[in-house]
């Protein structure tokens, strides 16, 4: 039989006042409740975000208050770790005070360890666990990661290297969408060879009437008539009779070639009459230079000057000073030499200064009203415009392929802005350009150059494609024959292309992907501590890399270029505690259902109950 609990110890303990609150109820209920209520704003409140995402969302004031009471950061506070060291204390306390030192008890001395090992191992997981994420390409590696609350990079003291990604993909699937305007209706139908489908509620029909598994535009230049409506030429440029470079220039729209390499542009000029052609053919000179336009509104200021870069120009009767800090032929190449860019999208870069300090514009000759309409100016009555001609150039050597109707037609070389040469020139002929030790050969002329488009099948050879044998998916192309009340038209089209409209503009018909197209990605990691290569692993979403307590979870990849993989990288010193006391927690609810009620049967029959326990063990069992 148990021993007896000391009824003097007992009462010593009651009659302390700090154990009876550590040992309350109401302490862990209201432990408890504020544990909820600081969980609930943890899921209001944002969390580990930048401090201004802060200030833009609560005000300055809130967002300073948050910061100092630690709700940015809630479950890392100092005092959510103390409310769980309490919980802990109080638990600990209600098991000593309720402890009488009996078999039956085991149970539920097991299940309040357990939960005192759960909120530990929370405990140390939320103070002392590091959480965050890191890009790997392939073929590289990474001895880092980047913190998930403020992105500080935490080394690591072990390389982990991406061997491979790799993507498994769906089988796509294709569909072709309906849509007649007047009716508003829009409808799926399927793609079936031959089958004619009546679209309801409607006079059309559309029948399916061939199909490529892998398709593509093919381009083909053509002339369409000897009249001079679009003249253009193929070029071929040869060094030392090898072709380096070769393509179609059209005098009403791309109609130059540089090389940089050479300091080299080549113009295609056309002539309507024997004036143009002269001038044309023997104007000498660089080309024109680039202008910007200060306009200063309500004073009456309007300023023109060429631009240079570092040159600076004051403002007479303003208090302004504009330097021109950088010109760009094309400004999504602006980080290039100036003449290695072409000029697709020419821009000013300029530096403001004036009574609220310094502010940077840019102003592109194309889109002049874009910077004023997508940024916040300080100074709002400046505008500034820039005109760059289209005959532009850097170069030093240009080359002039002027020609006119009549068949006058010649090679105008200069060189600094003097004329060096001038040759005529004849179809599949080679000419030297001087000093650029480079040659040129027109090989055809179309008066009226135009484009023939059509749909073919693409090569089988898929070499140098990043895919497996047998993952090709293909471009696929229908042909579509549609009827309606303005007869029958048939056409192509190529999936993901933009719809196709009947000639009444009252139909459309869209072919696309649809359908989820990833089905799995995988990563192959290996780790290499001191040198040596310790683990191979090849992961995915649900089964991850584990290494000396980090954890290398696959969550992301590079949707565009599938050149590396986005891992999720966690430490969890409290998991094994938390683990541990869930087992044991299993244990103890075992023992309370199951093991307490098969020991209270196993007394013997018609023995008292008081001969196995004790009065206390009575009241706590609540044994009759």
């Amino acid at each position: 039989m148990a021993k007896a609990a000391n009824p003097q110890d007992k009462k010593a303990k009651n009659d302390s006042k700090a154990w009876q609150f550590v040992c309350s109820v109401k302490l862990a209920v209201i432990i408890i409740i504020i544990l909820a209520v600081a969980c609930i704003l943890g899921t209001l409140v944002l969390q580990m975000r930048p401090p201004e995402d802060y200030v833009s969302r609560y005000g300055e004031g809130l967002a300073k208050l948050f910061s100092a009471i630690q709700f940015t950061d809630i479950f890392h506070s100092y005092w959510f770790a103390f409310l769980l060291v309490l919980l802990c204390v109080n638990l600990g306390c209600c098991t000593i005070k309720r402890w009488r030192n009996t078999v039956l008890q085991i149970g539920f001395l097991v299940t309040h360890i357990s939960i005192i090992m759960i909120l530990i191992g929370c405990f140390i997981d939320l103070q002392f666990g590091e959480k965050g994420g890191v890009n790997v390409y392939e073929g590289k590696s990474v001895d880092y990661y980047l913190n998930r609350a403020d992105y500080r990079k935490i080394p690591l003291d072990f390389q982990v290297y991406c061997d491979d990604f790799i993507i498994e993909k769906h089988p796509p699937k294709f569909r072709l969408v309906t849509f007649v305007k007047n009716k508003d209706l829009q409808k799926v139908i399927p793609v079936k060879v031959g089958k004619k489908i009546n679209i309801p509620g409607s006079s059309y029909a559309v029948t399916v009437k061939d199909y490529y598994q892998d398709a593509e535009y093919r381009h083909e230049p053509i002339n369409e008539s000897n009249e001079p409506n679009n003249p253009a030429i193929y070029v071929q440029m040869l060094d030392s009779n090898h072709v380096t470079a070769e393509g179609w220039l059209l005098a009403k729209d791309r109609n130059w070639y540089s090389d940089s390499k050479r300091d080299l542009k080549v113009e295609y000029l056309w002539a309507d009459n024997d004036e143009d052609y002269e001038k044309l053919a023997k104007t000498v000179g660089k080309s024109a230079k680039p202008k910007l336009d200060i306009i200063i509104e309500g004073k009456n200021i309007h300023k023109s000057v060429p631009v240079e870069e570092g040159k600076s120009i004051s403002i007479d009767g303003a208090d302004y000073v504009v330097e021109i800090k950088q010109l760009a032929l094309d400004y999504a190449n602006r980080a290039a030499p100036l003449r290695e860019q072409s000029l697709d999208n020419p821009a000013v870069r300029v530096e403001i200064t004036g009574p609220q300090g310094v502010e940077t514009r840019w102003t592109f000759s194309k889109y002049p009203d874009y910077w004023d309409k997508a940024h916040q100016s300080k100074y709002k009555d400046i505008k500034l415009t820039c005109s760059i001609p289209d005959d532009f150039s850097e170069a030093a050597n240009r080359l002039k392929i002027v020609q006119n109707k009549d068949g006058k037609q010649t090679l105008s070389y200069l060189n600094d802005g003097n004329l060096i040469s001038i040759i005529d020139w004849e179809i599949d002929k080679s000419y030297e350009i001087d000093e650029t030790g480079l040659q040129i050969r027109i090989v055809k002329y179309f008066p009226s150059h135009s484009t023939k488009r059509e749909v073919v099948r693409r090569s089988d050879n898929h070499e140098g494609h990043n895919h497996a044998p047998g993952e090709h998916v293909g471009n696929p192309a229908i042909l579509v024959e549609i009827e309606g009340p303005r007869g029958i038209v048939a056409d192509w089209m190529l999936v993901n292309n933009p719809p196709k409209w009947y000639p009444d503009k009252n139909l459309a018909l869209l072919y696309e992907q649809s359908g989820m197209v990833v089905k799995d990605y995988k990563s192959i990691l290996r780790v290499v501590d001191g040198g040596k290569t310790v683990m191979t692993k090849t992961i995915e979403v649900n089964d991850p890399l584990k290494y000396k307590g980090y954890v290398f979870y696959q969550s992301s990849y590079d949707p565009e270029g599938e050149r590396y993989t986005g891992l999720q990288v966690t430490r969890n010193p409290g998991l094994a505690v938390v683990y541990s006391g869930f087992i044991l927690l299993c244990v103890g609810v075992v023992f309370i259902f199951y093991v307490k009620p098969f020991l209270r049967r196993k007394l013997k029959k018609g023995q008292k109950v008081k001969d196995y326990y004790s009065d206390d063990e009575i009241a706590a069992e609540h044994i009759e």
